[in-house]
């Protein structure tokens, strides 16, 4: 009697070492589901096979680790254990519903002490509604039933764990789990490098964003982690492919093809109704800036290049933690100076990054200033704004031309040691006053440590610092009156070099909670009567937040003018990302107030990052506009204004292109998704869509150009990991 009722005590608690395991692979599947579910609106079949797979393999290989443990070490790790699950997806819910990205353990804690302090509100905003607390209630779930079943799923487990006398099927219970665990771990990786789709996002083509979307939160998480441990210590490989062919071993098709002959352009012109066609023309930096006619001949103009005189071919065979990096710069060819070399040398600059700007709310009556800016200077046409890392890595973007691979951290770390290549740097160096601004926070992101390292020689002021002595102590602040208070501080001061980031054109859409959208919400309701437009409240009061950017700007040229220096004065306006904060519980597909702006739906992040730049100069308004009609992003803003100023800079040193060159347009997102002039392609699905369907792709295009988009954003990630602007200062300053 006594034997068969040890019998069943043992059955027993085998059964509940079982549910427990069953318990917390179900948990983390569970939380997977609902936080994907959540957050996605266009998903994949095998994305839900890998959130089952690495939801078991955290399950047993947790259950496999506790149940050797005393009872009463169980009880309180299961609990943290759910609790600290149900902490890290609550996190990137209310991360995503604020900023529609997930956002990598980098970015999250440079972010989170300002966030908590600095955006309170909006923190509240989204928890204290049915969204928020009906998805925080179903994350919690897990752990609530653990309170109410737990004690009878581990009742029957030995006080003393594998301490007890007999400890040889507890351990071989274990031992089974962690197999077990590592086998589901195990299938996942073999369907993973046996799918090069899911491959390339596992291995060179990794992007948290991606991950979490296709292989789940815990999954994404663990390989952010891996990325950070050998991110100082692990080699960085670039690829052959782009190596090639900036040698010409296999560039020939390319070649070919972004460089038209003159009856190419004749048989095009013809096949498209005689419409007007932009060109490249061979041996120039006229790439899509030139309008020609049919009987216009083709003069081939030689240019210099945008180089430096350092030897990268040199440095790589000293060899050293930058060599590798220094032979790929030395295998590139730099871009060709052009027409537009040195147009802006010695004018004043200012740069500003605007809030949640988007082109898409410029109207030649409603935003006359901005209207003019855009169709009187540059004209982006085919412009996108990168959104990888929110306002600091759209910073991160403009001012060094450069994918923030480091997310919220990228400015940090490349001002550890100072800055060299940015424009407030380069403009120094030639003798500019210099000063940055932004009409929030001084501290916020910590700007007061890297903002001030950026080579604006005037310091730089913020919310804290004294600009809160000079502006209204709203929400947002106004534009408006950062440029009305700040202009004097350097409009005498010339050349000048200015920085302005933002805060008008920030969230909450709302006309009761945006000071900016109450300011200008009768001249948009005026706009929308007299258009007969029925906009939604959130988007109207989108754009009447960023009238007070219109109202900004308006001021500022007006003053130029009247100081009669607008023609010496160049005007750089880019936005840090698109307006995220218009659709509070969105996602790609699910976007309505987004697309109601666009006028499209919002599908992809080529279509969500869509946008305008406008670079402006008094002097070029009785010109012909300079048209851009191919791919360009915010990391070309900076190598475009260091080529029309004229500064000694390197075309192989930024990921970026001069768009007045002869530079491949090429546009690639944080998810190695890509467009140029002839497609677009998508590494979600492992597409290409070429712009005209009659249009001849090169043989391997897609292979080369995703090869050129991996060596880009491994350049990115070399540049944080290995310092290497100061590398190269330091080589550029031994070689003078």
């Amino acid at each position: 009697m006594e034997k068969e009722e040890g019998i069943m005590n043992i059955q027993k608690k085998n059964r509940n070492k079982i549910w427990l395991a069953v318990f917390l692979s179900a948990s983390c599947f569970y939380m997977e589901v609902v936080f994907k579910l959540s957050v996605e609106t266009l998903h994949t079949g095998s994305s839900f096979v890998f959130l089952a797979l690495f939801s078991l393999c955290a399950g047993m290989v947790a259950a496999g680790i506790v149940s050797l443990l005393p009872k009463r070490a169980v009880q309180i790790l299961i609990p943290f254990y759910l609790g600290l699950l149900f902490l890290i997806f609550t996190v990137e819910f209310l991360v995503y519903r604020q900023f529609k990205v997930a956002y990598d353990l980098k970015t999250i804690f440079n972010a989170a002490t300002d966030a908590l302090g600095g955006f309170g509100a909006d923190i509240r905003r989204l928890i204290f509604c049915f969204d928020g607390i009906s998805h925080i209630a179903l994350l919690l779930l897990p752990l609530i039933l653990w309170f109410v079943l737990g004690e009878k799923i581990i009742g029957r487990l030995p006080k003393k764990g594998i301490w007890q006398r007999r400890t040889r099927r507890t351990v071989y219970f274990s031992l089974a789990n962690l197999i077990m665990g590592a086998a589901c771990y195990g299938v996942a990786l073999f369907l993973i490098l046996c799918c090069g789709l899911h491959k390339e996002i596992y291995t060179n083509q990794y992007s948290f964003e991606s991950a979490v979307m296709q292989f789940g939160l815990g999954e994404g998480l663990c390989l952010d982690i891996r990325n950070l441990a050998f991110s100082k210590t692990s080699a960085h490989v670039f690829e052959s492919t782009e190596m090639e062919l900036a040698q010409g071993t296999v560039g020939a098709s390319l070649e070919d093809t972004l460089v038209s002959s003159k009856e190419e352009i004749v048989q095009a012109k013809e096949a498209a109704s005689a419409q007007e066609v932009v060109i490249r023309k061979e041996g120039t930096s006229s790439q899509s800036i030139e309008t020609m006619q049919e009987d216009e001949a083709v003069t081939p103009v030689v240019y210099g290049q945008s180089v430096a005189s350092i030897d990268f071919a040199g440095l790589a065979a000293e060899g050293g933690n930058y060599a590798d990096i220094d032979a790929y710069v030395s295998t590139l060819t730099p871009s060709s100076q052009n027409v537009y070399t040195g147009t802006f040398a010695g004018k004043n600059l200012i740069l500003i990054c605007a809030e949640a700007f988007s082109g898409f709310l410029i109207d030649p009556e409603l935003t006359p200033t901005l209207y003019r800016l855009s169709t009187k200077g540059i004209n982006f046409n085919d412009y996108y704004q990168q959104s990888i890392a929110g306002t600091t890595g759209g910073e991160y973007q403009l001012l060094f031309g450069l994918i923030p691979t480091s997310g919220g951290s990228s400015i940090k770390e490349i001002t550890q040691n100072g800055t060299h290549t940015n424009m407030g740097a380069l403009l120094n160096d030639q003798g500019y006053f210099g000063m940055a601004f932004h009409n929030s926070d001084y501290t916020y992101y910590d700007r007061h440590k890297t903002h001030i390292k950026l080579g604006y020689s005037g310091g730089y002021m913020g919310v804290g610092n004294g600009l809160e002595e000079l502006i209204s102590p709203v929400w947002p602040a106004s534009d408006l009156e950062l440029m009305q208070e700040t202009l004097p501080m350097y409009i005498d001061k010339q050349p000048f070099n200015v920085y302005y980031m933002t805060v008008s054109g920030h969230s909450v859409y709302a006309f009761g909670n945006n000071a900016m959208s109450r300011e200008n919400k009768d001249a948009v309701d005026a706009w929308c009567a007299k258009e007969n437009l029925s906009y939604t409240e959130p988007v109207r009061a989108y754009i009447a937040a960023n009238l007070e950017l219109e109202k900004a700007v308006t001021y500022l040229v007006k003053t130029l003018e009247e100081k009669g220096i607008a023609d010496d004065t160049v005007i750089c306006i880019a936005p840090d990302h698109f307006p995220y904060g218009l659709d509070s519980d969105a996602s790609l597909g699910n976007m309505p107030y987004l697309s109601e702006l666009y006028g499209y739906p919002v599908n992809t992040y080529e279509e969500r990052d869509r946008s305008r730049a406008i670079i402006w100069c008094g002097e070029l308004e009785d010109k012909e506009p300079i048209i851009v009609d191919t791919p360009t992003s915010s990391v070309d803003i900076l190598p475009t204004l260091c080529n029309l100023f004229g500064v000694e800079w390197d075309s192989r040193l930024y990921v970026g292109r001069d768009v007045l060159s002869d530079a491949l347009p090429l546009v690639f997102f944080g998810n190695y998704d890509w467009k140029t002039d002839l497609g677009h392609y998508s590494s979600t699905s492992n597409t290409f869509t070429p712009t005209d369907e009659n249009a001849l792709i090169p043989e391997d295009y897609v292979k080369q150009i995703s090869s050129i988009v991996r060596n880009r954003m491994t350049f990115s990630k070399s540049v944080l990991s290995y310092d290497y602007y100061t590398h190269v200062y330091e080589a550029a300053s031994a070689s003078e």
